[in-house]
Order: C-alpha cells, then structure tokens, then sequence
C-alpha cells in the first residue's frame, strides 16, 4: 500500500526452541486507529516490542515513516512514542517531575518543554494531580500521565501495548477519547488489546493467535466475511432450547448467552424455519432481529481454528 505509514514484512521473533511470532505481514495506514488482538500470550506484546526497537527480531522486515525500523532506528525514533503495559512510570518522582524527565528524553528542553507538559496535562485533565507523586496515584490515573510522557514530542506513530489493562470502564472510555483527539491532530496509533469492545472501535484489525496472523482488516468486513447471521432468543427454556438445537441442519451454533440461546446461521438463509421448529417443539421465546456475527464470535472461531492447526 503506497500510503502506508507502518509495513511490516514477514516478521519472525524466536526464543530458542520457542516460536513468540510467526512470519508476520500487515500495514497501517496514517492516521487510523490500528488494533493488534489476540488472548494473553499470543505475542501481541513481543511484536510491539520489535516494532519500538526493545526486541531484535530473529528475521523479517519493517518499515516506518519511510525508514527501515532496525538498520534505521535513530532516523524515527523521535518520531515514534511507546507506552508499555507496566507505564514505566517512576513511582518516587511527581506527575510533573515524571513528564519533565520523559520529555528531556525526547529531545525536549526549556520553553518546549513546558509547552508541551502544559499542553498534555490539560488535554488529560492532570492539573490537579501534577505536583502529586505517582505512587500514590491509581491505575487510571497512572494511565493518563503514562500516555502524557509518551506524547510530549508529539510523534506521528504511537504504540500502546494493553494501555486500559485494570482499568474501570469509564477511564476506559476517557482513554478512548484522549486517543481520538491524538488521532485528529494527526497521529497514528497502533494498540494491543483483547478488549473486543474496544477492537470493535478501531479503524482495521489484525488478529494474532499463537504468534501468526489469523485475520486482518476493517472490523464489520471481517465480521461480514464470516457469511453468518446470529439471532438471540430469549427464554425461560434456554439450556433445554439450547439441548434441541446443538445439530440441527441450518444450525451453524448454539450457544448459552446469559438467559437465552444465540444461533449462528448461514448469511443468506430464512431463519422461519427454525424459529417454527422450535415453537412446534413447545418453545416460548422472543427472538431478536437476525444481525451480523460479533467480534467475539469471530474470536472465538480464530481461538478454535487455531487449537485445530496446532
């Protein structure tokens, strides 16, 4: 892709006899949101962690910002922010003493400097926290000063591996936010999550699965290219509806959703006869209006395929 801001090619991290990521291949566009997905363990981190230059690949190619990112490293590296699961942050030192460090990091020094901690504690709403040490801050609040210090220098490309991880959801949501702002103002952003709520707000998707790319792509064409359809019904009988449709023809799944059953269907068929089926069967239910599979449907195919091919 001719536009492309990352492009990674065949990218390959072994630890001895152990495979962490298999021949990985995927680009991100400027200026979208890029989700990495995938359960714990599926080598989400150790890819971002080759990307930022903390991990030398064992072979494979990538290219960022028009520069090879590790014959090339000192060319981006100002041009690139990271954020870890851990924030890196130094617990003994205050918000403002945290941002001025990782600031002089980057380059930044007097006027610029404290432009650009003034400007990212009010965008992250830090101001009442600045003089505060950040032992005694929570998991959130961490996480917005976490993602203050890995943007002072206003990178084109940021990395985020697992950034909401013990978060609650309304700190999520705000993290959410700060992100769309970054990404108007010109960012690009690659993020590792298995939040699938939050996957399903990024721009395009790769998912990994025991270190190789299973799929990739914007999130409705990936869940429109499952060729299903899922309906809910909900019942009082839902493990004994569940029972009489595990099997049935038409029937792709069945699964146990809270007090009511969800059935997967080929895309194109005419749920009626099922649906008559059932109620000849003595069923009572309300069922939902057929609609696309959930990215949670798709991960769990890709979790199952997967354990199938290994």
């Amino acid at each position: 892709m001719a536009d492309s801001i990352l492009e990674v090619r065949n990218l390959t991290k072994r630890f001895g006899d152990f495979t962490a990521v298999e021949d990985l291949t995927f680009e991100v566009e400027p200026e979208e949101v890029f989700g990495f997905l995938g359960p714990n363990g599926a080598g989400k981190s150790t890819t971002i962690r080759m990307l930022c230059g903390v991990l030398t690949p064992t072979s494979g190619k990538a290219r960022a910002l028009g520069f090879d990112l590790f014959t090339q490293a000192d060319s981006v590296r100002q041009q690139i922010g990271y954020m870890s699961q851990k924030f890196s942050l130094l617990d003994d030192l205050t918000v403002f003493e945290n941002l001025a460090y990782f600031g002089q990091l980057y380059g930044l020094q007097g006027a610029a400097l404290n432009d650009a901690i003034h400007q990212r504690v009010m965008e992250l709403q830090l101001k009442s926290m600045v003089d505060l040490r950040v032992a005694g801050l929570s998991t959130g609040e961490k996480q917005r000063v976490a993602l203050a210090s890995s943007t002072l220098h206003r990178p084109r490309m940021l990395f985020l591996d697992e950034p909401t991880s013990g978060v609650d959801p309304l700190m999520r949501r705000l993290f959410w936010e700060a992100m769309d702002d970054l990404v108007k103002d010109g960012m690009t952003i690659l993020v590792t999550t298995h939040n699938l709520g939050e996957a399903d707000q990024c721009d395009r998707l790769a998912f990994i699965m025991a270190g190789r790319l299973m799929a990739y792509g914007k999130p409705r064409r990936l869940k429109e290219q499952m060729g299903r359809q899922v309906l809910e019904l909900r019942t009082e009988q839902f493990r004994e509806m569940q029972r009489a449709t595990k099997g049935q023809p038409h029937i792709i799944s069945s699964e146990l959703m809270g007090r009511g059953v969800r059935l997967s269907l080929a895309k194109n068929s005419n749920p009626g006869p099922v649906l008559g089926t059932l109620r000849q069967q003595g069923f009572a239910f309300e069922a939902t209006a057929p609609e696309l599979p959930s990215l949670e449907d798709l991960f769990i195919d890709l979790v199952q395929q997967s354990r199938r091919e290994n």
